[in-house]
């Protein structure tokens, strides 16, 4: 559980089928303070221009974000980017969540979006069934795709999970590191538990560690080890 109050907001689609959306609704049950900045269903009367960013987003520890954001309509891809740079300018860090679109022949389109605001975002996750997809987008690689992306990209950390194998992939500026996780978790779940525990641990690689095992870590503590 969070022993301080994480504050998250995420944009979150209208229909919240984004992985952002259950990012944001699993950290509310760790005890984070979680919001998101546009109502459920509010699409048919959704002007951007009318956010209080500064409200929203100040002394927030991150700001949430899924690439399937900057598939929607105009109202939704304008706040999608603005939130971005409203976000550098308030000291709140983005996580932006590389998830499979609807339309899965709209992945390269998403990841040219994600990669037109790369300086911005401080934590990028790639969720594991888009990666084959991004490395041939990218003519590389499926193997150390996570480290040649974040080698080519300064992002701080990027990462990924296989709850096939329990492992968290995290690359970071010292290297990559494979992290013991409980298998049974979902990603939104582990990626939630990681944003609320790295602000207690802190950004070096051992922290980065920490953050990643800890859900394992309390999970074996209380008698769940796999």
């Amino acid at each position: 559980m969070v022993q301080v109050p994480i504050k998250i907001v995420g944009l979150g689609n209208y229909d919240r089928s984004d992985q952002a959306s259950a990012v944001i609704i699993e950290s509310r049950k760790m005890g984070a303070q979680a919001d998101f900045i546009i109502d459920e269903g509010e699409a048919g009367d959704f002007d951007q221009g009318l956010i209080d960013w500064r409200g929203a987003l100040d002394s927030t520890h991150w700001l949430l974000l899924s690439s399937s954001g900057s598939l929607g309509d105009g109202s939704m891809k304008s706040a999608w980017g603005s939130s971005m740079t409203f976000a550098e300018l308030e000291g709140c860090k983005t996580v932006m969540i590389v998830e499979s679109p609807s339309d899965s022949e709209r992945l390269e389109e998403a990841w040219g979006n994600v990669i037109e605001r790369i300086r911005q975002i401080q934590i990028l996750y790639l969720s594991l069934n888009v990666i084959e997809g991004l490395a041939k987008i990218e003519g590389r690689e499926v193997g150390g795709f996570i480290e040649e992306v974040r080698k080519r990209s300064l992002v701080p950390i990027v990462c990924t999970i296989n709850q096939k194998n329990g492992l968290a992939i995290l690359s970071h500026s010292q290297g990559e590191e494979n992290v013991e996780i409980s298998s049974e978790i979902s990603a939104e779940y582990w990626l939630a538990n990681f944003l609320c525990m790295l602000p207690k641990f802190g950004q070096g690689p051992s922290g980065i560690v920490m953050a990643a095992g800890a859900e394992k870590i309390e999970s074996d503590k209380l008698g769940n080890s796999d």
